[in-house]
């Protein structure tokens, strides 16, 4: 009895060591825990009070109206960035296109250098252009609207080298000499022609091989395709400016499929009006009922055509196959007069030839003798329907195959001038 009392004494006591061993691991760990988080609030107090003390620093003696150059020794290299973000818009009939681009600028301003030993490590500060001195004269000189130059107060990034980079975003307008000479084919450069307004008093110098022009953020678009985008430079007029030229390629399966389709099926069934029977009645509706649905459509699809002064191929294709097809209507009214008119000629000659027969025939003139006139009469009349019909029937494939050369002709010149 006393063996087994001293047992449970002994697990008894045990059990309270180990509680109270893990009790005081548990304070010494929370005490670590509220030590680092003590360290960590008064590392980001000091660099809190160091970013504030560089702030002062190079901002104590600063002037930001003048620029880091005196002479023109101290010339600055200034590099451009645009990122075009999406391509909103390509307008033919005001020769425009829009997009939403972010362009940064980048130079040096040796004022704004400092050691970043001397402040825990800080490499880099943020403000914004309100504070520091920015080329306010570099301007986009295709820009339809007033806004050409990029002055507005936007975030500026200064480096421990002394390196400034100040970035904007922007819906840009600019003037883009469109070509639709190859429509629906067509590939455009639009550009952004950036560059030093005031060329004379800036000491700013600008180059393509220091610029770039980006489609990492474009966002694609229902029309047009982008192909390339660079930066090229360009020194006439005068002035050094970087233009940055975006290469797009119209999606031309919409046009294909809804508009340049039917009209070569309708130029197809144009051709089958010619195969119908002359007698059948049904050619000259046939022919009319596609040249009034050529009119409906082209009245339809004209708003999707692009309106400028010059005419491009597909259009000149378009009023071709329109005019066609009321030639069409034409040359099968030509068809039909030639095939009746044959008829009704004959006809008439043998009801005259007949009632002749009949009044000036002779009294002793035998039944064997009349029988053989009204069999020459009938045997001309058949000559002469066969004449007409053939006639007619060697005009419409005449007109037929004239209508399949003109529209062969037509689209290979349209497709030659445009692929």
């Amino acid at each position: 009895m006393m063996t087994n009392t001293s047992v449970l004494d002994k697990k008894r006591f045990r059990l309270r060591n180990a509680a109270q061993d893990t009790k005081s691991s548990l304070n010494m760990a929370d005490s670590n825990i509220a030590v680092f988080i003590t360290i960590l609030l008064l590392v980001g107090l000091t660099t809190a009070e160091n970013r504030t003390q560089l702030l002062k620093d190079l901002f104590k003696d600063y002037e930001v109206r003048v620029a880091p150059f005196d002479t023109l020794a101290d010339v600055m290299i200034l590099s451009m960035s645009v990122s075009i973000i999406s391509l909103r818009n390509v307008n033919e009939k005001d020769q425009t296109f829009s997009a939403s681009v972010w362009i940064s600028l980048s130079w040096l301003d040796e004022r704004l250098e400092w050691e970043a030993k001397s402040y825990k490590g800080i490499n880099s500060i943020q403000t914004t252009s309100k504070y520091v001195w920015i080329p306010s004269s570099i301007c986009i000189f295709n820009e339809v609207t007033n806004d050409k130059c990029l002055t507005e107060e936007k975030p500026v990034t200064i480096y421990s080298s002394g390196h400034l980079v100040y970035t904007t975003s922007r819906e840009s307008t600019a003037q883009c000499k469109i070509d639709i000479s190859k429509y629906p084919f067509d590939t455009q450069i639009c550009s952004l022609y950036i560059g030093n307004l005031f060329v004379q008093s800036e000491f700013i110098y600008l180059s393509s091989s220091l610029s770039t022009y980006s489609l990492v953020y474009f966002d694609r678009n229902e029309e047009w395709e982008v192909l390339n985008a660079y930066p090229r430079d360009y020194t006439g007029t005068g002035a050094t400016q970087i233009h940055f030229d975006l290469v797009v390629k119209r999606k031309s399966s919409y046009i294909v499929l809804t508009v340049l389709l039917p009209v070569i099926l309708l130029s197809v069934l144009n051709i089958f009006s010619f195969v119908l029977p002359i007698d059948s009645g049904e050619k000259m509706g046939t022919s009319m009922a596609i040249f009034l649905t050529f009119a409906v459509f082209l009245t339809i699809i004209n708003d999707s055509l692009p309106k400028t002064d010059s005419i491009p191929p597909f259009t000149v294709y378009l009023t071709i196959q329109l005019v066609i097809s009321g030639l069409t209507v034409m040359l099968e009214a030509i068809v039909l007069r030639v095939h009746f008119s044959g008829k009704s000629d004959d006809e008439t000659d043998e009801s005259n030839g007949s009632l002749s027969k009949t009044k000036i025939q002779p009294i002793d003139m035998h039944d064997e003798e009349e029988g053989e006139i009204r069999v020459r009469n009938k045997i001309c009349y058949l000559v002469k329907y066969i004449k007409s019909k053939l006639t007619a029937e060697r005009l419409d494939r005449f007109f037929m195959v004239l209508v399949i050369v003109v529209d062969l002709i037509s689209l290979t010149v349209f497709l030659a001038e445009t692929l």
